[in-house]
């Protein structure tokens, strides 16, 4: 990682030298690729390079270390529409005007380059097409790519790569990392797309690494070693060493920079110590703590806290232990299941196929009029909810119990992300307050001081469980309207006794089936069991990650997409030289 970020330095530093001497030189301000695999496993590549030259002869882009691999059908084309005329052989030492509308392929040594022409120099828009047979690999345990896209001697201006099949690739058949650049890859309407965010510099690349959990193509092409071989090797993360040539230019370049920009320096060492933990973080809950009264000594709490609001009561509850973790974290799953529920979002449904086996029926969760939740944060559980029922969108037995133990670290932070969003919340409300604090050594922690008016909540939480469970007790009761009724249900659930609360208001107030959308008894029986499908496959999850790859696809790390990492990856066949020259 250290001499990666060299090379990006270097690289940035010769980029301001050579723009202040005004030098233009040529530029690719865009790539796009779209690669499309066949049934045996072939790929069939179209390349748009939109650029402006202003010098040179040819364009060319270099492959090696193939494999069983091999390029043919080479075809270039322009803007203008005209389709190059390709030669037998080309020479990378002919002069501009005999390779004017005429595009080749140039032996080299363990590879192979693809030259066209520039033909006219200003702003040009190439399209490249070639194939590429035997791309997928038939590993010894599965199939995969591994493979270098896009690794070029000059800047790209931002580069797209699109992976499709006729088969569509989703979490349930693919697993998916890339390396070498700042950007992301990401499952796209069946599609594998990685993406820059930025401008990618001499020194990146884009390596995508793929894992198909099934044999989905029919290729010959046989590797022998398994995909967990090439996973370590990915993942190896090989930077690159500065040269001598690099050292002397650093020496002569730098140093002026640094004497002048020496103030900004300090600023920078001091932001990167902060972001390394030289700057430690905690919450204070104040002189009496976490420390609630004993629940003898709690008043009974009739109305809902936390304005009701589901992932406030969350963080509260967790924070200032109302109820025990793994009780709150199947709770939450269950109450914001209830809520849609009672928004009418989703409805639990009789079905043949045998699922949650409810007395003589059996039942199923179906999303199919959902669109879309409340919140983030609920949006987030929907998606990985409709991502585990599959394509009709009706979760059914064990469905989401097996999606869970391949995702569960997704699925672990989910729950992270419910305070971090919540404390933000709070902080944006003044209810959490912030200041830095030195300590020995001139250690620097930053305190937040948690306002007593959540512990107040958290007392409320406690009286609120307390008013559910004994209600059916109480000498006075009045009657309560369906709405509350049905946010009593929701919060009780939160807390993990909607099952005894349910029972109490069934017998005190018979009526209120006909009157709300919650079937209570049969709903609380169903996102019950949906909560302990996920902790059961949290736990399997973890236990089989702990004995071997983490293919679960909760992030880049594991396979589920997002941002990619800046080394690793280098070990990759493809790509490895290319530009205008």
């Amino acid at each position: 990682m250290k001499s990666i970020l060299k090379n990006r330095l270097l690289w940035l530093i010769l980029s301001f030298f050579f723009s202040i001497t005004n030098v233009k030189a040529n530029s690719i301000d865009n790539i796009s690729m779209d690669v499309y695999i066949d049934n045996e496993g072939n790929a069939f590549i179209t390349e748009v390079w939109q650029s402006n030259l202003t010098e040179g002869t040819e364009g060319y882009r270099t492959f090696t270390n193939l494999g069983n691999s091999k390029i043919t059908n080479f075809i270039v084309s322009d803007d203008s529409g005209r389709v190059y005329d390709s030669l037998t052989n080309w020479n990378p030492q002919d002069n501009f005007n005999n390779k004017a509308y005429k595009n080749g392929l140039h032996s080299i040594i363990n590879g192979v380059e693809l030259c066209w022409g520039i033909s006219n120099y200003g702003n040009r828009v190439y399209t490249l097409k070639y194939n590429i047979n035997n791309f997928i690999e038939q590993y010894t345990d599965t199939q995969g790519i591994y493979f270098n896209f896009l690794n070029l001697d000059q800047k790209v201006g931002s580069a797209k790569i699109k992976i499709h099949s006729d088969k569509a690739f989703s979490l349930d058949n693919a697993k998916i990392w890339v390396f070498g650049y700042e950007g992301t890859i990401n499952f796209v309407d069946g599609s594998i797309v990685l993406e820059s965010k930025e401008m990618i510099a001499p020194d990146q690349y884009m390596v995508g690494l793929i894992r198909f959990e099934n044999n989905i193509f029919n290729t010959s092409n046989k590797v022998n070693k398994s995909f967990d071989d090439v996973y370590d090797e990915a993942f190896e993360k090989k930077g690159k060493t500065l040269t001598n040539f690099q050292i002397f230019l650093i020496v002569i370049i730098v140093t002026p920079l640094l004497i002048i920009c020496n103030p900004f320096i300090w600023i920078i060492i001091l932001l990167i110590r902060g972001r390394n933990g030289y700057i430690s973080e905690q919450l204070d809950f104040g002189i009496e703590g976490k420390i609630l009264p004993n629940d003898k000594d709690i008043n009974y709490y009739r109305e809902i806290p936390c304005n009701k609001d589901l992932e406030r009561a969350y963080f509260v509850c967790l924070q200032y232990n109302v109820i025990d973790e793994y009780t709150l974290n199947k709770g939450i799953i269950g109450a914001i299941l209830l809520k849609w529920i009672r928004n009418g979002y989703i409805t639990v449904s009789p079905t043949k196929k045998g699922l949650f086996n409810l007395k003589d029926n059996d039942y199923a969760i179906d999303f199919t009029k959902m669109t879309q939740a409340d919140n983030e944060i609920e949006n987030s559980l929907f998606r990985m909810l409709v991502l585990a029922s599959g394509a009709n969108k009706i979760l059914e037995a064990k469905e989401f119990l097996k999606w869970s133990k391949k995702n569960y670290a997704q699925f672990k932070s989910w729950f992270s992300d419910i305070c971090i969003k919540e404390q933000k919340y709070l902080e944006q409300q003044g209810l959490i307050t912030s200041k830095i604090q030195e300590g020995k050594n001139k250690q620097k922690t930053l305190i937040k001081y948690v306002n007593p008016k959540l512990k107040e909540e958290a007392i409320q939480m406690k009286g609120l469980k307390k008013f559910l469970l004994d209600f059916s007790i109480m000498p006075e009761r009045e009657y309560i309207e369906v709405h509350l009724w049905e946010d009593y249900l929701i919060f009780a659930q939160l807390l993990g006794i909607a099952s005894k609360v349910e029972e109490q208001f069934s017998k005190l107030y018979p009526n209120f089936k006909q009157e709300t959308l919650v079937n209570s008894e049969i709903d609380i029986m169903v996102v019950n069991r949906l909560a302990s499908d996920c902790y059961d496959g949290i736990l399997a999850g973890e236990v089989k990650s702990s004995k071997t790859h983490d293919y679960s696809g909760n992030d880049c790390s594991s396979g589920g997409g997002g941002s990619s990492y800046s080394s690793g990856g280098s070990s990759a066949g493809g790509s490895s030289h290319g530009g205008f020259r």
